[in-house]
This record gives C-alpha cells, sequence and structure tokens, in this order.
C-alpha cells in the first residue's frame, strides 16, 4: 500500500482517505476526484498534507480513518 505522509506536519498515527479535487490544467478546467490515502495524526493534518502533495487540489473531505497497529507507527 502506498500512502502519502509527511512527518514535517504530522506524525503517521492513523491512516486516513481523503477525496479532494486535484486541477489538471488551469487553463482548460479540467479536473479530477482522487481518493487519497494519507498518513497523518488528524483529519486536517491529512488535508495539509494533501494541499502539500497536489497544491492545486480542492473541495477536500476526509471520507474515513483507521487506527495503525502499535508496531506500524512510525511516531
Amino acid at each position: 500500500m502506498r500512502a502519502l505522509m509527511n512527518l514535517a506536519i504530522e506524525p503517521a498515527l492513523h491512516l486516513f482517505e481523503v477525496s479532494a479535487l486535484v486541477i489538471l490544467s488551469p487553463t482548460s478546467q479540467q479536473a479530477v476526484i482522487r481518493v487519497l490515502k494519507v498518513l497523518a495524526d488528524t483529519p486536517m493534518g491529512a488535508v495539509k498534507i494533501v494541499r502539500d502533495r497536489y497544491p492545486r487540489s480542492r473541495a477536500h473531505q476526509v471520507i474515513s480513518r483507521h487506527n495503525l497497529p502499535d508496531n506500524l507507527s512510525f511516531a
């Protein structure tokens, strides 16, 4: 499984699924909806990580949150 993570923003304590509208080209106004897996501590931190990775993303929504087993936490 590949998941976005940025320890400079938040520790990776939970697995979030975040839906985001990512604008492909600002001139053509084309966009796609992506569902991303993000390792973060809070829902707002997960959204910040998505915004950091996809600066043109809009309409973020946290879909789900799962706890990681203790041996998989990176904090």
